[in-house]
């Protein structure tokens, strides 16, 4: 299995990382996404990676500015993110995209870092990992004039329409689900879920957040809450088999190959 989306860097891992990341391989994650959200974790990013790697588990660094934190950003956040990349050839941009949970944060301005992000991401040739909550409207708008100058997009915890789906589709996409598809109320997600093409399916845990329904906490946190952590894969895993009248193996193996082509073109 492979998780095509964590944030394994997240301050809530500091006391029980190691045992996570130990029990992911344990429970046969073969590699995973580390995604940064702001040039102020961007480092944390690159220390797991680089810390981790040498337990079977492959790990792709994600560096991008999330649309929450398009705000009172360093005026050479930029120019860090274009070292990073160049750091790292096999790191991808993201987390970016747009968002419409925090009416607070300007569109205007997600929106206009969305492209800047975009832009680097053509001319250095990287994979994109989206955020599209409640956005995946504006978000396709915005990514028709980027998605053939991109080699993979992955639309990270979709929960967009069955016609934004089939757009994302055409547009060549990878669409990523996580643990709320677990949640048989979540009637949007697990119709997309199985109806996604096999070639284009994900999964991934969005840890420490999205804990599916049967998961097992890797702690919790100050306010009570069950940390999320890739162990937990295998329950999105067999959610979507079941959902998709496959066996969980199918869906372990055909995601994982579909993430190593996405993150890593192979």
């Amino acid at each position: 299995m492979f998780d095509a989306h964590t944030h394994m860097h997240d301050p809530r891992f500091d006391a029980v990382r190691e045992q996570v990341m130990r029990r992911a391989v344990a429970d046969q994650i073969t590699g995973l996404c580390c995604c940064g959200t702001a040039p102020s974790d961007w480092a944390a990013v690159r220390n797991v990676c680089e810390r981790y790697n040498s337990l079977n588990l492959v790990i792709s660094a994600g560096y991008g500015v999330h649309p929450w934190y398009v705000e009172n950003l360093p005026d050479d956040w930029i120019c860090t993110l274009e070292e990073a990349l160049e750091n790292n050839p096999v790191a991808v941009i993201g987390e970016i995209g747009l968002d419409g949970i925090r009416k607070s944060v300007p569109r205007e301005r997600q929106a206009a870092l969305l492209r800047r992000q975009l832009e680097l991401a053509a001319a250095h040739h990287r994979p994109v990992i989206l955020h599209g909550a409640r956005a995946w409207g504006e978000l396709v708008a915005v990514m028709q004039g980027y998605a053939d100058k991109i080699p993979a997009v992955i639309a990270h915890g979709f929960s967009g329409s069955a016609e934004i789906m089939r757009t994302l589709i055409d547009m060549g996409f990878y669409l990523s689900f996580a643990g709320s598809v677990c949640n048989v109320k979540a009637a949007k997600v697990r119709a997309a879920a199985a109806l996604v093409p096999l070639g284009q399916l994900l999964v991934e845990t969005d840890s420490p957040d999205i804990f599916p329904a049967g998961g097992t906490p890797a702690a919790v946190d100050e306010r009570n809450r069950p940390v999320n952590q890739p162990s937990n894969l295998k329950f999105v895993c067999n959610t979507v088999a079941e959902l998709r009248q496959v066996s969980a193996d199918v869906i372990a193996d055909v995601t994982a190959s579909n993430a190593r082509t996405a993150l890593f073109g192979t």
